[in-house]
């Protein structure tokens, strides 16, 4: 037993030394793996630094920004803060917006301007040399598709792809079953490329980089302004006006011609009346009644005629009355006649036009084709978080970097604070006071500005993405 006690022991001893060395090796393992991801890190923070300083200075007293600025308020608010701070030159080019992420992660620019938010490349391009991004937004715009207020085609929502296909070139889509709506004839209709819209739609809807009317279906029905296009989908005010008038004039129209009927009843009985008040008259003196009889039945002859020259005067009012009330109700029903064949009809308009006439006009909801956003409703909310899919959000991204310059800081103060009124002045979707209030707190140093990241930058700053993190 003493043997077997022992051998025991000696077992115990040589597994408990096992598990020490076996345990000292895995935790030099552990170490020496800290230590190379120690040493990784620096070499890496190096390397970004010598990478940030290598970037070009950036000339005093100039802000540059390039980008994507056709149809953005950017070149109106440069112009303008040159005219007030004339110490300061804003130099704006429209070199397109993948070149503009470029030169900004080069350090060669202060500000891009864009539609888009920073991909990921070119954000790990921006790391890559110790740069962190920021991004600003002054408006958004949006194009509302819609059909005539109290028209149904069967349903209210679209995918951005079922609107492509509608409006593309070459679409076979004349109804709305194509879409999986109801059995209702389509035509399409909208503004022709002097309109702002026009480009819009093009390029963001139809990812036609120069927009025209060859991207759009041959019988697609242009015009020279919005309100053509809302003509042709609800049509005039005066058939709106007369339709309006329909259960008006069809209830006129029915007590004009009951009027006759009891008229030409009145015409037929003074007749008759006439007829035999003459006979009774004709008899009295044939059986030589006294004076008084005689004398009462001329009176009845009298009343007689009175009775049928009064039901004749009245026949020719009331045929022109009624000449009247079929006109009206005629044109009414015409009128209704008319609207009713707009059903089906479809057009797009800028947001800011659709609310002056949200009352003629029924907008669709629209799903991007991945299903993540169904069927958003088009509003100033939806719009300016750039939920709604076919809007567009109009944005300035620059760096924490660049905004260490006065000159860009300036601007950009000068820009926000002016943001919602050029943003009217050109019918666009206007920031809500609260998400200008934010980003001025950017710039005045009372509030850490969000710093963009992959997948979250789209977000409005009103509303950051929980996994956005603010600069330190």
């Amino acid at each position: 037993m003493k043997h077997v006690a022992l051998a025991l022991a000696l077992a115990a001893t040589t597994v408990l030394s096992g598990c020490s060395e076996g345990s000292k090796d895995a935790s030099d393992i552990v170490s020496r793996q800290q230590e190379q991801d120690y040493r990784q890190e620096v070499e890496s923070q190096e390397r970004i630094a010598k990478a940030n300083a290598a970037l070009p200075s950036r000339p005093s007293g100039v802000v540059d920004i390039d980008g994507s600025t056709r149809g953005s308020l950017t070149s109106r608010e440069a112009d303008r803060f040159e005219a007030v701070e004339n110490v300061t030159q804003v130099r704006v080019l429209n070199n397109g917006e993948d070149q503009a992420f470029q030169e900004l992660c080069q350090g060669k620019i202060d500000l891009v301007d864009s539609a888009r938010t920073i991909s990921r490349a070119e954000w790990d391009a921006c790391r890559s040399v110790g740069l962190d991004v920021v991004q600003f937004q002054m408006a958004s715009e949006a194009i509302v598709v819609a059909i005539k207020s109290e028209s149904d085609v069967g349903g209210d929502c679209l995918t951005v792809n079922q609107v492509q296909d509608i409006y593309r070139a070459g679409s076979p889509i004349v109804n709305w079953s194509q879409v999986g709506l109801d059995d209702v004839p389509l035509r399409v209709g909208g503004p022709n490329p002097d309109n702002n819209a026009f480009g819009f739609f093009g390029r963001y809807v139809l990812d036609a980089p120069q927009p025209s009317l060859t991207n759009l279906r041959s019988d697609y029905s242009d015009f020279k302004n919005d309100r053509g296009a809302r003509m042709f989908v609800v049509g005039h005010r005066h058939d709106w006006a007369l339709a309006s008038r329909y259960a008006d004039w069809t209830r006129i129209r029915g007590q004009v011609k009951q009027a006759r009927m009891d008229a030409r009843e009145e015409l037929r009985a003074a007749r008759e009346e006439v007829q035999d008040a003459l006979a009774e008259r004709a008899k009295g003196i044939k059986d030589k009644r006294p004076p008084e009889d005689r004398l009462r039945d001329q009176r009845r002859v009298d009343a007689a005629y009175a009775r049928l020259i009064e039901a004749k005067d009245a026949m020719p009012k009331l045929d022109e009355h009624w000449d009247r009330a079929q006109l009206r109700f005629k044109g009414s029903q015409a009128a209704r006649d008319r609207l009713d064949a707009l059903n089906g009809r479809v057009a797009y308009f800028r947001f800011s036009y659709y609310e002056l006439f949200e009352d003629q006009l029924r907008p669709f909801e629209v799903t991007l084709p991945n299903g993540r956003r169904n069927c958003i409703f088009p509003s100033q909310l939806t719009i300016t978080s750039g939920e709604y899919p076919l809007a567009r959000q109009l944005l300035i991204t620059t760096t924490t970097q660049a905004l260490e310059r006065r000159e860009v800081n300036d601007f950009l103060e000068f820009y926000l604070r002016r943001a919602q009124r050029a943003a009217s002045e050109q019918r666009m979707v206007a920031l809500p006071d609260e998400t200008v209030a934010i980003q001025q707190r950017w710039l005045t140093g009372e509030e850490s500005p969000v710093l963009v990241s992959p997948g979250t930058s789209s977000e409005s700053p009103s509303t950051p993405s929980p996994s956005n993190k603010p600069a330190r």
